[in-house]
C-alpha cells in the first residue's frame, strides 16, 4: 500500500465509521470524468454538522494536521477545512455538503469509480460528471474567472463526455448557481 493509498484509507474508515456520506471531487473527480492531471490534493465533499466536523478531526488528530476547533468553525461558517496527512503531506480539503447550491445532490448522485489512484484496488465513491461541471464553473467564477485549469478540467470534461451529459441537470443548476452564461460557453 503506497502513502496515498494509507491517507485516503485511514480517513475513510473513519468518515465510515461516523456514517457520513462523502463523495471525492476536485481534480480527481475531474480526472475520473475526464482527462488526468497531477494535483496535491485531494477534495471531499461531506455531509456532517460543525459538531461531526469537530469530532472527525479530533479522531483524525493522531495520523493528521487538524484543529478540531477550526474544523467545527470552518463548518459552521459553510468553509471548507484542510487534513494533513503527516506521514504523506497529502493535504484534502473536506467540503460541506451546504458549500454549493448543489451539495445535496452531489452526494446523492455520487458514483463508485474505479482508478482513482485512491485505493490500490476497488472503488470510492466520486461526484457525477455533470456534478464537477457544475463545481469548477462555480469555482471558475469565484476565482474572476481567470483560472486556466478550472476551465481546462471542464473542457476535458466536456470533450469526453459531453454527448452523454444530463443537459436538463446541468441547465437547471447552472441557472441557479448563476454560471448558465459558462455552461452554454463550454457547450458552444
Amino acid at each position: 500500500m503506497n502513502e496515498v493509498h494509507g491517507a485516503f484509507l485511514e480517513l475513510m474508515t473513519v468518515l465510515d465509521e461516523m456514517e457520513l456520506p462523502y463523495a471525492v471531487g476536485g481534480s480527481i473527480a475531474s480526472a475520473a470524468h475526464g482527462i488526468a492531471r497531477a494535483t496535491q490534493e485531494v477534495d471531499l465533499v461531506v455531509d456532517l454538522s460543525p459538531e461531526e466536523a469537530f469530532a472527525l478531526a479530533g479522531r483524525l488528530e493522531s495520523g493528521f494536521a487538524v484543529d478540531p476547533e477550526r474544523a467545527r468553525e470552518a463548518i459552521a461558517a459553510n468553509r471548507p477545512f484542510n487534513l494533513i496527512h503527516m506521514a504523506s503531506a497529502l493535504k484534502f480539503a473536506i467540503f460541506p455538503m451546504t458549500y454549493f447550491a448543489h451539495g445535496e445532490e452531489e452526494l446523492r448522485r455520487r458514483q463508485m469509480q474505479e482508478g482513482t489512484g485512491l485505493v490500490a484496488e476497488g472503488a470510492v465513491p466520486v461526484v457525477s460528471a455533470e456534478d464537477i461541471i457544475l463545481a469548477k464553473l462555480a469555482w471558475f467564477r469565484r476565482g474572476g474567472e481567470t483560472s486556466e485549469r478550472q476551465w481546462r478540467d471542464v473542457e476535458s470534461i466536456w470533450s469526453i463526455r459531453g454527448t452523454t451529459l444530463d443537459w436538463t441537470y446541468l441547465t437547471r443548476w447552472a441557472d441557479e448557481m448563476k454560471t448558465m452564461d459558462l455552461l452554454l460557453q463550454l457547450a458552444r
